[in-house]
């Protein structure tokens, strides 16, 4: 038994120039022509059958013929190309289904998720709109949209569509994270906090709404609260982007609690002081190694929560705590380049440092 047969039509327009050598990139051109042509048939020969190809000039489009080998259906073909997310052949599958079914809302969505991830957000809102036309509770549409609209940056209708789709399906977890990220960027930490709390009541390992809940509390200067839930981060997600925001993250926290009383931390003195000594028998590129060392060691997250000295450096011998690590850095930048944002505010204890340094040279 034989396949579905296949025909559409694909406009030179939908043609991405990244799959055609460099010279063959100019629609209409010989050059275009045959490489189109190879391409295309190597796609469909590839997984069996026979493919045949129209250029249709006066159009400025192309229809392509193609008789499956095997018992395939377009939808299959369509969803292969997707999973595969080869979107050159995905997105003229989809065209011809939806040409076949116009009215099926899934065909539209996964269409509009191409396009959205193509970053073609005007035709992925065309396309979604009318899946949404087709079926106004198609939840899946509904949060596809939104998720379009702010990537546009259109945040008022992204809110608005949402919560359209929480309205048709309460406790949503993609619609009350987005939100919640929309919120966020508008500068709703409390609204959006609750946003993030809602999605993990409704799925409580998300990790993306867990780093969200975090960054609202932060942003809310609920810092010990944010601090937490950075904290279950990093116990869950061990490795990976999540688990570097939540360092980054730990990291700033502990940074403005450190300033926050304005008092001077006599421990940090202390290592400033400590860093001065060390500094005063090395030369500057050396001690400049000493500071790019550990900045980029704090890129990774320097717990200076923690008095435990488990941090060790190729340029400088022993064991540090992360606060130890943060005075020796700023200090280190402040003898090379003083004009050096590091990220932390030390110059209270530097100054005391430097004076007790000085008394002690004498």
């Amino acid at each position: 038994m034989a396949g579905e047969d296949l025909s559409f039509t694909l406009s030179w327009a939908d043609i991405d120039p990244a799959i055609l050598p460099p010279d063959a990139g100019e629609p209409g051109t010989e050059a275009f022509r045959l490489a189109v042509i190879e391409f295309l048939r190597q796609q469909y020969e590839a997984v069996g059958g026979k493919v045949r190809i129209v250029f249709n000039d006066a159009e400025k489009a192309l229809e392509v013929h193609w008789k499956a080998a095997e018992p395939y259906t377009l939808e299959q073909r369509a969803l292969d190309a997707l999973n595969r997310r080869d979107f050159n052949i995905a997105v003229p599958l989809l065209k011809a289904v939806i040409a076949k079914v116009p009215d099926n809302p899934t065909h539209l969505y996964n269409l509009g998720m191409v396009y959205s991830d193509q970053e073609r957000l005007a035709d992925a809102v065309q396309v979604l709109s009318q899946a949404l036309k087709h079926s106004p509770a198609h939840i899946n549409s509904l949060v596809a949209l939104g998720v379009v609209h702010a990537r546009a940056g259109d945040l008022d209708a992204a809110i608005k569509t949402l919560r359209n789709a929480l309205r048709l399906e309460p406790g949503n977890t993609l619609a009350h994270q987005d939100i919640g990220a929309c919120l966020l960027k508008q500068g709703h930490a409390d609204q959006a906090a609750e946003q993030f709390r809602a999605s993990l009541r409704s799925d409580p390992a998300n990790v993306q709404s867990q780093i969200g809940l975090a960054q609202a509390l932060e942003t809310d200067g609920l810092l010990h609260d944010a601090d937490e839930v950075y904290q279950s981060i990093l116990k869950k997600a061990g490795h990976g982007q999540a688990a570097e925001l939540a360092k980054e993250g730990r990291t700033r926290i502990a940074h403005t609690l450190l300033r926050r009383t304005g008092d001077e931390r006599p421990d940090v003195v202390m290592y400033c002081l400590g860093a001065l000594e060390r500094f005063q028998t090395m030369t500057a590129h050396e001690v400049e190694a000493i500071g790019r060392e550990i900045a980029i060691l704090g890129m990774k997250g320097l717990d200076i929560n923690d008095p435990a000295q488990k941090y060790t450096l190729k340029s400088l011998p022993g064991s540090f705590s992360g606060l130890h690590l943060l005075s020796l850095m700023y200090c280190a930048f402040k003898q090379v380049k003083p004009e050096a944002h590091v990220g932390v505010d030390f110059s209270q204890e530097y100054a005391r440092a430097l004076d007790l340094h000085r008394a002690e040279q004498g």
